[in-house]
């Protein structure tokens, strides 16, 4: 039998990224030695790399719109809240399509995939969380620049 292994470095195309998602895995400590059920990770790297770039883009329509990316965006924590959300809102999704709950017996009914509401509520608590410090990252910013001209009418008005 062939001896495969599996590499422990991080992979470079995320290098640049403020969060990659090796470090969102270890932030939902989604690895196989912590899913005894499963014994597999729950979410594939492509999953974790589009919740990341999903969170960007809603943190970029919060309040006023900005342009923030995978290796501009303003903290790590931040994103990782975020990109928590969007991953635990799809899995929350996809318990509710395969819910469904056994019972044989007089043995107490077990349910397959029926954590639906508690992945949706922890969903909804990091969502809240992550709005709300985009938010106030966003104003801080623009308090940060107050006095500048930026705009082409604030600069009109300023000339006259």
């Amino acid at each position: 039998m062939a001896v495969q292994g599996t590499s422990n470095a991080p992979n470079q195309n995320y290098a640049n990224w403020v969060l990659s998602p090796d470090d969102l895995r270890m932030f939902l400590r989604d690895y196989p030695e912590s899913n005894t059920l499963l014994g597999e990770s729950d979410f594939s790297d492509a999953e974790l790399a589009r919740s990341i770039r999903r969170a960007i883009e809603q943190a970029n329509i919060i309040g006023r719109p900005t342009g923030y990316s995978v290796t501009t965006f303003p903290s790590a924590y931040i994103l990782e809240h975020g990109a928590a959300a969007h991953l635990l809102k799809s899995e929350a999704l996809r318990q509710l399509r395969n819910q469904a709950t056994f019972q044989d017996g007089n043995v107490q009914p077990v349910g397959l995939d029926n954590k639906q509401g508690e992945y949706l509520q922890q969903a909804s608590l990091f969502m809240q969380e992550f709005t709300q410090m985009v938010t106030t990252v966003k104003i801080s910013e623009n308090m940060n620049s107050f006095g500048q001209m930026s705009s082409p009418i604030r600069q009109a008005q300023h000339i006259r």
